[in-house]
């Protein structure tokens, strides 16, 4: 029986996520995608440490013995380095193809999170599971396939860079979803061991902030978003970081409450609606070319997606 609580937590996530997609999608035309993740990854912390403090209680990483105590501890930081991880590859992808393409193909992380789920914590693979991950496959297959115009161009050597560049960005966005399923499993396991989902947040996020402020040392571009000759842009940087906050920061939250109260097999299929919302809105406010495959390939998600839910 699905609770209502989660369900509404769920949606609250899917809306989100969506409409962060598009704030991304926008802002990257202007920011570097590496000065806007660890701007975002900076403002992301601070949220978090805010909610943590009004959600949050401290007091479970007293009670936990020092076994539990690295095992949460490392699940955190599996969990923050892979999301963010896969954050950047999302970012690249999003330069290279456009957000109703990107986001459905990243969506595809189910088909990582269900195995995992399996190997991980013993959750039960039905057959259901397995034909609605086939389902998504093939979504990634029709996604991945190029536009008439692309096949078509007159000019030879620019059809192969547009070609180029969609190849890679479909990688990019496929790598994505798979860091982001492995966020997604080490967020389960560290909230099973500590029971918060607030706090765990809070520390996935900032503890991904040592590495890459060491990163940045190193690779300036990191600290773009910081530096005045970004000043013309700096509004496009809080976009990314305000979007952040409420999706990485406050959605991807409830999503891992929800997954609490309804599971999280349960809770990651429902969420596979999430590219029918993005694609409206793509169109809708982005004015990207509407395309009737993608409709197909989103349709091919959500089936899948009921599959798995009710048979």
């Amino acid at each position: 029986m699905v609770e209502v609580i989660g369900l509404l937590f769920t949606v609250n996530a899917i809306i989100t996520w969506a409409i962060a997609s598009l704030v991304y999608k926008t802002s990257l035309e202007k920011a570097e995608p590496k000065g806007s993740l660890f701007f975002r990854l900076c403002c992301v912390s601070l949220g978090t440490f805010l909610f943590s403090i009004i959600f949050g209680n401290y007091e479970f990483l007293i009670n936990l013995n020092k076994d539990e105590l690295i095992g949460y501890l490392l699940s955190c930081f599996i969990s923050g380095l892979s999301v963010t991880i896969g954050d950047l590859l999302y970012y690249m992808s999003l330069r290279k193809i456009d957000a109703s393409r990107a986001y459905p193909l990243v969506q595809i992380s189910l088909i990582f999170v269900f195995p995992l789920s399996v190997l991980l914590f013993g959750e039960t693979l039905k057959l259901s599971v397995l034909f609605g991950g086939i389902l998504f496959l093939i979504s990634v297959f029709i996604l991945s396939s190029k536009d008439e115009s692309e096949k078509n161009h007159f000019n030879k050597n620019l059809k192969e860079k547009v070609t180029e560049r969609v190849i890679l960005g479909v990688f990019l966005a496929l790598g994505a979803a798979f860091l982001w399923a492995l966020s997604i499993v080490s967020f389960n396991q560290a909230r099973l061991i500590s029971g918060d989902v607030f706090i765990t947040n809070f520390l996935r996020v900032s503890m991904t902030v040592i590495p890459f402020f060491i990163l940045a040392l190193f690779q300036q571009e990191y600290f773009l978003g910081f530096k005045k000759e970004s000043r013309q842009n700096i509004k496009f940087y809080i976009y990314i970081g305000i979007a952040g906050i409420l999706s990485l920061g406050f959605a991807d939250t409830l999503f891992y409450k929800a997954a609490e109260i309804n599971g999280l097999v349960l809770t990651s299929a429902i969420t596979a609606n999430t590219p029918m919302v993005q694609q409206a809105l793509s169109i809708l406010f982005l004015k990207e070319k509407f395309r009737r495959r993608f409709l197909i390939a989103v349709i091919l998600i959500v089936i899948g997606n009921y599959i798995v839910l009710f048979i």
